[in-house]
Order: structure tokens, then C-alpha cells, then sequence
């Protein structure tokens, strides 16, 4: 039972979520809105057996980090869950939150690698938003609440690119004035280097006439409009038909990509990271200084070449894996694109994976960047693979700290570890690991 009468405690921790930990009573509470330092007034709302859950209700003494959000949605707006922290700050408690994982599972890297950063606003190029059409016809278009299925509709949006954010405001009008029969599930955002997409998901295509209205009244962008009924595997391009779009991994490397289909959301990090694995990454030289010609590396959860593509002109032989056919095919297509001949790519499933006898001879690097429940069925592989230097990225540490302990126990050291502030005002922590044996 909650109770109704607000308590007081002090914040000596954030936790994973960004939520501020305090112990009134001894026991563990989460507080919405909380930071470390301060010492708030709180109301529990929830209460399980090993710890509470609560919400702020007054800061009685402030935490010199906690500034004004920027975002007049927040913290309504499920988007973000930490504009009220200090930048900066955000980025510290990120880079301690991996350390301190990997030392509860007694790893210690040699060397804390810089934080990568660049600009905090305005930096998220794709964005999946809520549709639903209110019972006077109105349409609502935002984030979820926190917690909640609930819509947060949003006319402004300070993480979107800029590009994205000036059609916010537009959306709602347009969609509301579609041809009648139609149900809107999701508009996708997506900003490419050469172009910016509209991306309606819908229970129907759009008749020929119907499409003709509804790009007369897109006077407000011109963002290509892509389309996918609800039947459909992949969107549909409606408009713009025949320009590709593009996003930079490197100076000399783009990637095709569309709209459904997974791109890291902050280009100027991705590029950074892109960076900071070459930078780490030691091919294997023969005496007289030329690569040896079975060096090798193996990009597992590869996706559209990301990694794949970059670490090509420092290896002989590059080997993608992963697990959907139509990223692979993408793979193989911007390989062909970006005139890269020794990079290969194969389908495979890395859940359940015993890919030893696909891969013959020496790896000199495995590096791989799985999704947020890790890497586990393809962790023995890699572990027997005697790979001279492993690359993990992982956009949950708590999975890689748990997947890297096996590797640990096959005679690897975490050499290097760092975090890349890929999402600026939320608590989602993207980290790099580099082990040796």
C-alpha cells in the first residue's frame, strides 16, 4: 500500500534506470527524479519485498548537478529520464556505472578510455513516435510515458535533429486529414545524410488518389514519404523513388539505409566509435612490416557492415555474421558499394552458435556489438576462438559484464573500457570493452 504521507531521505546512489537510491529505513528505495547528494521528500508507490519504489515530491536540499530540463514534456515524456542532471555529470555517472560492474565481477581495466561526446541536443536522427486518433478525430503523436502505454502528444522535441523536430509540429494536422479507412499505428523519423523520411506504418497502402492527396498536403517538408501496411515486412518508398539514402560511417565510407531498419540514432558518436576501434585494434604485421595474409577479424551481430566495412582496410580478411538475412544482404550490397572486395558476409544464428568449423585458421580480432540481452550462445565460441584481441560493444554493460566473466576464466584481461554517450539525457549506457589474452 502506498503511502500517503510524503517521507524524507537522503540520495546516496543513481541506479541503472537513472533513478535516485535512498535507504529510509534501511531498506532500498527508487525515487523517480532523485539525485545523488540530495535529500527529498518522496511518496513510495509500490512496495516488493527487497526494496520500494517512489516518486519526488520535494527537494529539500538540491545536488549541485541538478539543473532546469530544457524539455518543457519532461518527465512526462518517456523520451528522456535525465535532463534534470547535469550533462556532464550524466557522462560521469555513466563511465561509474561500467566501472563499478565490471569490478562487483572483479575485472579492473588497465585503462579508462575517454568518454566519447559530442552535442547533447539535437543529435537523435531516427525516431519511432506513437499514432493514436483521439475520439474527436484529433490525431496524438509522441513518446510513451514512462512506465506507461500512455501517449505523451509532442509538438517540440529537443533530442530530435533539427530537421525532424521542425515536422513535429506539423503531423498531427496532416495525419488527421488522411482519406478516411485508414488506422495509424507509428510514424518513423529518420534523417539520412542526403535526405529525411516521413515513414507512416498503417493498417492499408494508400489507393493511387488517396497517395495523390496525401503528398499535395506534405507542404510542410520535403521528406521522402515511405509507407508499410500492416501485412507488410519492410516500408514501401513512395516518393523519391531511386535516391538511396545514406549516412557516413567515415570520411570515405556511407551506408545505404531505409526506414525500419536499425542505424545508431547519433551519427557523431557512431563515427567516433568507429574511430576509437581502429585506434585500438593491433593487426597482426609480419617482420618485414606488411600485414601477414591471414590476418583476420570476425564482426559478429554485424548488421549493415557498420564495423565490418571500416576494419576492412586494416585486416586481409573481414568476416560479417548475423542473423537476419536482409541486413546481411544489406551488408553485401554496401560492400559493393564502397568498393570493398575483402570483406565477406554470412547469415547465421548467434543465439545458438558452434560457428568454429565455419571459420578455420587464426582470428587476430573478434569484435562484436549484440543487442541489449548479450551475446551468451556465441560467448564459447569466441572464448576457444584464441582471437588475440576481443571488442565488445554492448548497449546493456549488465550482459557484457556477464557475457566478458567467460572469457575472463580463458585466460583474457580487460585491457581497455569506456563508454560512449550514444543518447544523451536518458540513462541508456553504450560501452566499449577491449580484452587480450
Amino acid at each position: 500500500m502506498a503511502h500517503q504521507t510524503p517521507l524524507t531521505c537522503e540520495i546516496v546512489d543513481l541506479i541503472h534506470d537513472g533513478r535516485g537510491l535512498g535507504r529510509p529505513d534501511g531498506k532500498a528505495c527508487f525515487i523517480d527524479g532523485a539525485l545523488p547528494g540530495e535529500t527529498v521528500e518522496f511518496r513510495r508507490h509500490n512496495q516488493k519485498r527487497n526494496y520500494d519504489e517512489g516518486h519526488l515530491v520535494n527537494v529539500i536540499n538540491a545536488s549541485a548537478s541538478r539543473i532546469e530540463p530544457q524539455c518543457g514534456y519532461f518527465p512526462r515524456c518517456g523520451g528522456c529520464t535525465l535532463q534534470h542532471l547535469d550533462h556532464d555529470a550524466q557522462i560521469g555517472f555513466k563511465q561509474q556505472q561500467l566501472l563499478d560492474s565490471l569490478q562487483r565481477a572483479g575485472m579492473q581495466p588497465d585503462i579508462v578510455l575517454p568518454a566519447l561526446s559530442a552535442q547533447q541536443w539535437h543529435y537523435r536522427r531516427r525516431a519511432r513516435l506513437a499514432v493514436q486518433r483521439a475520439k474527436d478525430g484529433q490525431i496524438m503523436v509522441g513518446f510513451r510515458n514512462a512506465g506507461s502505454r500512455r501517449i505523451e502528444p509532442i509538438s517540440h522535441c529537443t533530442v530530435l535533429a533539427e530537421p525532424l523536430a521542425a515536422m513535429l509540429p506539423h503531423l498531427p494536422e496532416w495525419m488527421a486529414a488522411f482519406p478516411p479507412g485508414f488506422r495509424l499505428f507509428e510514424v518513423e523519423l529518420l534523417s539520412a545524410d542526403n535526405a529525411d523520411v516521413i515513414a507512416i506504418e498503417a493498417s492499408r497502402q494508400p489507393s493511387v488518389t488517396e497517395l495523390q492527396a496525401i503528398i499535395e498536403s506534405m507542404s510542410f517538408s520535403e521528406a521522402q514519404l515511405w509507407w508499410k501496411a500492416d501485412k507488410d515486412q519492410a516500408f514501401k518508398q513512395l516518393t523519391g523513388v531511386g535516391e538511396k539514402l545514406r549516412t557516413a560511417v567515415t570520411e570515405t565510407i556511407q551506408l545505404h539505409t531505409e526506414p525500419g531498419q536499425f542505424v545508431q540514432v547519433n551519427g557523431q558518436i557512431n563515427r567516433q566509435m568507429v574511430e576509437q576501434v581502429l585506434s585500438l585494434i593491433r593487426p597482426v604485421r609480419s617482420q618485414n612490416n606488411d600485414l601477414e595474409k591471414t590476418s583476420v577479424a570476425v564482426d559478429l551481430f554485424c548488421g549493415a557492415g557498420n564495423f565490418s566495412l571500416p576494419l576492412a582496410a586494416h585486416f586481409d580478411r573481414v568476416i560479417g555474421i548475423e542473423g537476419l538475412p536482409e541486413l546481411v544482404a544489406n551488408a553485401e550490397n554496401n560492400a559493393r558499394q564502397n568498393q570493398i572486395a575483402n570483406a565477406e558476409f554470412m547469415v547465421s544464428d548467434l543465439n545458438n552458435w558452434s560457428g568454429m568449423r565455419k571459420l578455420k585458421g587464426n582470428i587476430d580480432l573478434v569484435l562484436l556489438d549484440p543487442p541489449r540481452n548479450g551475446a551468451a550462445g556465441v560467448m564459447p565460441w569466441i572464448a576457444k576462438s584464441k582471437a588475440k584481441q576481443i571488442i565488445y560493444i554492448s548497449c546493456h554493460p549488465s550482459t557484457m559484464v556477464r557475457d566478458i566473466k567467460l572469457l575472463g576464466e580463458s585466460g583474457y584481461r580487460v585491457c581497455a573500457a569506456g563508454v560512449m554517450d550514444m543518447f544523451p539525457h536518458t540513462a541508456h549506457i553504450e560501452a566499449l570493452v577491449l580484452l587480450e589474452k
